[in-house]
């Protein structure tokens, strides 16, 4: 196998230019350099080892890596019994000086430096245009959805991969579906990944022995390659990837390296994201996210739809916080936003207040639906908590009020509802901003 710098253009322009200067031919492998001699021609026909040792003629074999260079063939002062057409061209042959020994193995010791700096530096440049390629297509994403989806696209066409499927973070993209047979073949190589952290190379699916027993797998394509994804040591997902052809494993994995480093920095900045509008005791959403409640009245004024804000707030939690421990007040915060999270649909806007305060908004909803979701919840709590709720609410039918308007009236509702003993639901009603506001 040829060795990696004697793959560089640095490399062949000095072995050639060496070549050239010694009026003879360097080989490696099955690599030529300089011009063959008539000579080394007739051997190369007529032998099976056309550069062993032959009295009048002299090579040099100078051993790099896992390869022989062999230099030569001069003709030296030696007597020789070469057959006769061989013994005409070896006529041809430069001469032999002492010095070319030296000579040579300086020269090609110096060459092979050379060409492996250029080789590494030549590496260093495609491994860095690969990944600005792959910066291209991936680093505009904005959640790690689209960034698994880009990367998924970019490597099923960079590499020419027939199926590409991604996992990290508990989340996944592909760009084909598979059949029974690819999916079995995935989940044993998804199985070797996890359970070694390590790459698992198939070069013959229709043969491998860890596939034994998956039916039909002829019909897919020749190779698998899965790859761990990791960051800072831990398994945090994995490439599988098929193809008809071998697989660069090592510029896949520069890929991945790198598409793990950015899915972490997206991570980071989507936690954030959620912990700026997220309460981190009942994971609600805070206070902050109030302006998404401008934004739902904008839609339904609108429309002319109808909108109900409701204040909860629980029955003497001071005392229980106070006698029970701010442990056993957490405890039962996180239960009433469950019970809140089980009992409003999925368009509801749900925010914990402040303290032991929670405000619900539920958008185009009848008074009495809104009302009944309301004693759902206060019902709810009052068999599943060591305490008990008030709740408040309003609607207003047209959405026209504003949002502080609302939340003052769902309070004041809330304070009445406090007020008659607690443990109660207080429905109001308004028409229109305009006209006042009746018990609903």
């Amino acid at each position: 196998m040829l060795p990696n710098f004697a793959k560089t253009e640095l490399w062949r322009t000095l072995s050639d230019n060496l070549a050239t200067q010694l009026n003879t031919s360097i080989i490696i492998e099955k690599a030529t350099y300089g011009k063959l001699s008539f000579f080394q021609e007739l051997r190369n026909r007529q032998h099976d080892q056309p550069y062993a040792a032959l009295q009048g003629i002299k090579y040099i074999s100078v051993p790099i890596e896992s390869a022989t260079l062999i230099i030569g063939p001069w003709k030296t002062n030696e007597p020789h019994a070469l057959p006769e057409e061989l013994a005409e061209a070896r006529q041809k042959l430069p001469d032999w000086k002492d010095h070319h020994e030296d000579l040579v193995c300086t020269a090609i010791s110096q060459a092979t430096v050379a060409a492996t700096h250029a080789h590494h530096l030549n590496d260093a440049l495609t491994r860095a245009k690969l990944l600005l390629e792959f910066n291209k297509a991936v680093g505009q994403s904005k959640t790690s959805e689209q960034a698994l989806y880009n990367a998924v696209q970019f490597l099923a066409t960079k590499f020419k991969a027939a199926n590409v499927n991604i996992t990290a973070h508990g989340k996944q993209a592909r760009n084909f579906d598979t059949t029974q047979a690819g999916k079995e073949v995935e989940e044993r190589v998804i199985q070797h990944v996890k359970t070694t952290k390590s790459t698992c190379t198939i070069n013959n699916i229709h043969a491998d022995f860890m596939l034994e027993g998956i039916k039909d797998k002829e019909k897919l394509a020749q190779c698998a390659l899965g790859i761990p994804i990791m960051h800072d040591r831990e398994l945090t997902g994995q490439a599988i990837l098929t193809s008809e052809q071998p697989l660069p494993l090592e510029n896949i994995s520069e890929v991945l390296y790198e598409l793990a480093s950015y899915l972490n920095r997206l991570n980071e900045y989507e936690q954030a994201q959620t912990n700026a509008k997220t309460d981190t005791l009942t994971g609600l959403n805070n206070r902050a996210e109030l302006a998404k409640l401008d934004l739902l009245l904008a839609q339904l004024s609108g429309q002319a739809q109808s909108i109900t804000t409701m204040m909860l707030d629980a029955d003497n939690f001071k005392n229980y916080n106070d006698s029970q421990g701010h442990q056993a007040g957490d405890k039962v915060l996180q239960n009433i936003a469950s019970i809140i999270r089980k009992n409003v649909p999925e368009e509801a806007l749900t925010c914990r207040y402040g303290g032991e305060e929670f405000l619900i908004a539920l958008p185009n909803y009848l008074p009495q639906k809104a009302k009944d979701i309301a004693e759902n919840i206060r019902q709810a709590v009052e068999q599943e908590c060591p305490i008990t709720i008030s709740i408040g609410l309003i609607t207003c039918m047209n959405s026209s009020a504003s949002r502080e308007t609302l939340v003052k009236e769902a309070d004041e509702a809330l304070y009445r509802a406090k007020h008659l003993g607690k443990n109660k639901v207080i429905a109001r009603l308004m028409v229109d901003k305009t006209l006042g506001v009746i018990d609903g």
